[in-house]
């Protein structure tokens, strides 16, 4: 699954309330719905640490190049 910025949005505003004290989550990534409950906190952490560095490394991929022509003179 490819994650996106939303996803990581929605899991570190997961984290938040988790940590704030409410007992459950719930939120979109993709076509589905997960919750995750106080109990899940560090599994919710390691999520947010995979989506980071997906999103991160898509970020760092060059969108463009550039091409040189000529005659090499």
């Amino acid at each position: 699954m490819a994650y996106t910025e939303t996803d990581l949005t929605n899991v570190e505003a997961a984290i938040r309330a988790l940590m704030s004290g409410t007992r459950k989550v719930s939120f979109s990534m993709g076509d589905k719905s997960v919750t995750y409950a106080q109990t899940d906190l560090d599994e919710l952490r390691e999520l947010k640490h995979d989506i980071l560095g997906e999103v991160q490394t898509v970020a760092a991929r060059p969108r463009f190049f550039l091409a040189s022509t000529g005659k090499g003179l």
